[in-house]
């Protein structure tokens, strides 16, 4: 029940999030405003992400999980007001709530799982958990521009808001701590790691944690870059119809929810979290630039469908990483998480924005696709600089540090 319902909170994420690049072009048309301009309603959530992540990490230590991932899970249906608001500014403060909201429920996610399952689950879990995100992704690729269409650029930003209300509502009824039942003895470090913030300092500024952040930084950025900004490149420039140009990203997540699955199988058989991300780093770019560079439908189709495979199959490991750390409390998890967020979401912030002015200034997407591609190089990067943690790359065992 619990790992469900933190499901179903995160999966609103993913249908939140992907709903930004199929409404751009109606954005534009509502509002009356240019590409740089209409780029900031994807570029809002990821930045308010980067740098309210740590401060909520540490506010958040203070409290229950249940009570923390509750106050994300609310504050992701921001869009809901969206019905009442017909200022583009103000649109935008709700993608802000959508964002600050997701900055607090993707750690707090991976620590409630930490909490309830063992450490040789949590890579299968993830990739369960980012299965469903892509599932979402999918469901807003393909309805998105059809429910605008029908009725208005608001309905989506609504339905969307609306569902995320429920789970959030679903969250606080049914939602619970593993400390309020489990045997006290076992959880009693859990307990009091919270208190212990002495050492956050040194746990954000280790040389795995920075890796970490650096390796979402260009892959994330490439992500973004596409989800915003492929809908208008294939209407414009190979002329498709939009709502056939938004479903074709449904095409990633089909990709993706395959990979997020195999990403999480794999690195329990095969107890090694580091090649999986030195896979995305090296493939990622290169799958990117094939979906834009050839009009050919085979070539899109298949493209595409890698990307949504490389940009994927790291995922489950990369949420499990930081909590098998040596000597790390699921709270300083949950910290290592946000310094994660905090570099991917700088990427993410910059992608729309970057692939948007400079269509505006050279009149292509192309420039902007090019370098977020070549940015992508930094999974790879750090996929060979950080240590390996699964239990055939570390043979001492790991000891889950229960006290600051």
């Amino acid at each position: 029940m619990v790992f469900s319902l933190v499901t179903l909170v995160r999966g609103c994420i993913g249908l939140i999030w992907a709903a930004a690049g199929p409404l751009l072009p109606l954005l534009m048309e509502a509002f009356g405003i240019n590409r740089g301009t209409a780029g900031w309603f994807a570029s809002a959530a990821p930045i308010t992400i980067a740098a309210v992540s740590l401060p909520f990490a540490i506010w958040g230590s203070r409290f229950s999980l249940k009570k923390t991932y509750m106050v994300g899970a609310f504050l992701q249906a921001g869009g809901v007001l969206v019905f009442f608001l017909d200022n583009y500014t103000w649109v935008i403060i709700t993608r802000i709530m959508f964002a600050a909201g997701t900055a607090i429920t993707v750690p707090v996610a991976a620590a409630i799982a930490t909490e309830w399952f063992s450490s040789k689950e949590l890579p299968l879990l993830n990739g369960i958990q980012m299965s469903f995100v892509n599932v979402a992704n999918a469901t807003a690729c393909i309805s998105t521009v059809p429910l605008a269409t029908v009725l208005s650029w608001k309905a989506p930003i609504v339905a969307y808001g609306l569902f995320a209300l429920t789970c959030a509502l679903a969250w606080t009824i049914f939602g619970k701590d593993r400390s309020k039942t489990a045997n006290p003895i076992k959880m009693e470090g859990l307990q009091k790691a919270p208190a212990q913030n002495r050492s956050i300092i040194k746990v954000l500024t280790r040389r795995s944690t920075l890796l970490l952040a650096f390796a979402v930084l260009g892959c994330w950025c490439l992500g973004n870059a596409i989800g915003s900004w492929l809908p208008s490149y294939y209407h414009e420039v190979f002329h498709m119809p939009l709502q056939k140009a938004s479903s074709l990203l449904a095409l990633i997540t089909v990709g993706g929810t395959a990979a997020c699955i195999a990403g999480g199988i794999l690195p329990v058989r095969l107890g090694r979290r580091k090649p999986f991300l030195i896979l995305c780093g090296a493939c990622m770019g290169i799958s990117a630039m094939s979906a834009v560079l050839f009009s050919n439908m085979a070539i899109i189709y298949i493209s595409i469908v890698m990307f949504g495979i490389f940009a994927n199959i790291q995922t489950p490991s990369l949420f499990t990483i930081p909590m098998e750390l040596p000597d790390t409390s699921i709270h300083e998890g949950v910290a290592i998480l946000s310094v994660l967020q905090c570099g991917g979401n700088l990427g993410n912030f910059f992608a729309p924005l970057l692939v948007g002015y400079l269509a505006d200034v050279t009149g292509s997407y192309l420039p902007g696709f090019f370098i977020a591609a070549v940015f992508s190089l930094t999974m790879l990067a750090a996929g060979i600089l950080l240590p390996e943690t699964g239990p055939k790359g570390n043979q001492t065992p790991l000891h889950r540090k229960t006290t600051g």
